[in-house]
């Protein structure tokens, strides 16, 4: 059983309240490791969809191609989404490079909302921002990247 101290904090919180706690959906966490470049991960790996068995497809936005990376030159790094084949579900995400640690959240609430990546595609991303490139991924994902 895994342990939050912060988590079981707010659980008492909320029941104070008089409210329910949110259900935790620990395949829903974003993981980010602090490095250079930094690395920043959720919900499946490519290898886990396929021992699951899953129809999935696999979609990639390399920094290099992303306007702003090539301005600040930080070009080092990718987005890559894992989406279900037939319904676009996001399976899982990982992203490496500068700021990945802030560009996996989009992700995240993608995930707990289970929006679809037709509809990660939908939101206007700000231009030019790193973030462009989890956009682009998505668009790769059905086979409909633009800028490369």
């Amino acid at each position: 059983m895994r342990v939050n101290r912060e988590v079981d904090f707010l659980d008492g919180v909320f029941v104070l309240a008089g409210h329910q706690p949110h259900a935790i959906k620990y395949d829903n966490v974003p993981s980010v490791t602090y490095c250079h470049p930094e690395v920043a991960s959720i919900g499946l790996t490519e290898d886990q969809a396929k021992e699951k068995k899953l129809d999935y497809q696999v979609g990639r936005f390399p920094f290099s191609a992303n306007g702003r990376a090539r301005a600040s030159n930080e070009t080092e790094g990718f987005v890559k989404i894992i989406r279900d084949k037939k319904y676009g579900e996001i399976l899982g995400a990982h992203i490496v490079g500068s700021h990945a640690s802030e560009m996996i959240h989009e992700l995240a609430v993608a995930r707990e909302n289970e929006y679809t990546v037709e509809e990660v595609d939908l939101a206007i991303h700000a231009h030019p921002t790193l973030s462009e490139a989890t956009a682009e991924a998505a668009l790769d994902s059905m086979g409909r990247v633009i800028h490369i």
